[in-house]
């Protein structure tokens, strides 16, 4: 048996640490759930809303009848066109309230003419239904053990669902969505032949390709490709979704005041903690030893937690104001780039560790002139460029967007294309740089930009 010693150090955080980490790395909302949890576990805690209550109806109302009693005719029509005001603004928002899919197509079965049965199993096909209107996975096969339907029962139903509005409802694939709504339109057997038999061709833009292969010329397939693009490939889009929308709550704003940059943290949505000091005077006044010691315990806590949100509020007040100051072009300019920029260079201006800037900006937007924007969208890489000697990666992504959008639509540049006139402006990149900068942003090939108009 080899018995040996051996020395090593390892980094453990404390539970305080923990918890400072975790905080520093909460968002605004994030940040809100957790100050509510934190006062309902500790009894030295309470929080107060800062968002700002929205004046009572008897206050509104009482302040109404005294601006009344003051005013003169002219006051009481101003009076009189507001509460016209109001009623059109609930007309309109009424207006504006429309019905899911599901409720949508629960309608129409329902004035079907149609068998109670049927009925029952098209009812369980839309509520089966995603929001995008395609049927989902395998709901037509539990229909079928649920229901026991035989034969072709189950393809007649379907084809029911699928005739309702909008066109498309029901389908099971893209291919069948598009099918669907170009017998509908009566499309040319050129479009349909084109989706039975090459949609995958289609959607890397092979016109001349699929031309070919059914022998058709090319002014023929572009047409029917313009049939095929006329279709909703998501024919649930514009119903009111039923899943809740999550909003982005900004955790910085920068304003332009007077020709300078002024850079807060959004305190408005956050509660605000305090001690409640009913327990600090039974601590004071005395009592038993136990509730003592449970009292101080908790108001360290509380201590605790308070300072660890007060040090996030000001580590992320500083990184942003960083960020600001190395990206002032970007801010002040309505066309301004961002500069390369690393989170080592904030953590170096700040004199902290660079985990400490990532946990900062993490999950975190700022909120501008040109709107709200992730935290970590101003970290951008450096590439070498004469003159200038660096330009960031935002920089390059604009002017590749810039040259594809002046581009000759039937003679698209190619990624070598690109990169030559990038390098002839002084920037040393590689093809594959631009081809990965294109994806990213969401920009097909040469190929797949081609227009054969």
């Amino acid at each position: 048996m080899d018995l040996s010693l051996q020395l090593a150090q390892k980094q453990i955080l404390s539970q305080r640490m923990q918890q400072s980490v975790e905080i520093l790395q909460m968002n605004t909302i994030t940040l809100s759930e957790y100050i509510q949890e934190l006062a309902e576990e500790n009894p030295l805690l309470e929080w107060q809303d800062t968002s700002g209550e929205q004046p009572k109806k008897d206050d509104k109302l009482l302040r109404k009848l005294e601006w009344l009693e003051e005013a003169d005719e002219q006051n009481r029509s101003l009076y009189r066109v507001e509460q016209e005001d109001e009623r059109d603004r609930q007309e309109l928002i009424g207006r504006r309230e429309r019905e899911s899919l599901r409720e949508y197509l629960l309608f129409q079965i329902n004035i079907l003419k149609v068998n109670e049965g049927v009925k029952h199993v098209l009812r369980f096909l839309a509520q089966s239904t995603e929001d995008s209107g395609y049927l989902e996975q395998g709901a037509l096969e539990a229909a079928e053990e649920r229901f026991r339907l035989k034969g072709n029962c189950s393809a007649d139903v379907l084809g029911i669902l699928q005739s309702l509005d909008p066109p498309g409802i029901g389908a099971r694939n893209l291919e069948e969505c598009l099918l669907i709504q170009l017998r509908l339109k009566q499309a040319s057997s050129v479009a349909i032949t084109m989706v039975e038999k090459h949609l995958q061709d289609l959607a890397k833009n092979r016109i001349s390709y699929v031309a070919k292969q059914l022998k058709v010329t090319v002014d023929e397939a572009v047409d029917a490709y313009d049939e095929i693009r006329s279709c909703e490939p998501k024919p649930g889009r514009g119903f009111l979704c039923e899943n809740p929308v999550e909003y982005i709550v900004p955790d910085v704003f920068v304003e332009k005041r007077e020709g300078e940059l002024l850079v807060t943290i959004n305190g408005t949505t956050t509660p605000k903690l305090f001690i409640s000091q009913s327990y600090i005077k039974i601590l004071r006044e005395g009592g038993s030893e136990e509730t003592k010691e449970y009292i101080s315990n908790k108001l360290k806590q509380a201590e605790w937690a308070m300072q660890c949100i007060s040090k996030r509020e000001s580590t992320l007040l500083e990184t942003a104001k960083c960020i600001v100051e190395h990206q002032k072009e970007f801010f002040i300019r309505p066309d301004g780039q961002l500069k390369p920029l690393r989170m080592a260079d904030v953590a170096e201006c700040m004199q902290v560790h660079e985990s400490t800037v990532s946990r900062a900006v993490r999950d975190k937007y700022l909120q501008c002139d040109r709107g709200v924007l992730p935290l970590n969208t101003f970290f951008s890489k450096a590439l070498s460029s004469e003159g200038t000697g660096s330009i960031s990666a935002d920089s390059i992504q604009q002017k590749i967007r810039l040259m594809i959008e002046d581009e000759n639509k039937k003679k698209p540049f190619s990624d070598r294309e690109l990169t030559e006139k990038l390098q002839k402006e002084g920037i040393q990149i590689s093809r594959r740089t631009v081809a990965k900068y294109r994806e990213a942003m969401g920009i097909a090939g040469a190929s797949g930009r081609k227009r054969y108009e």
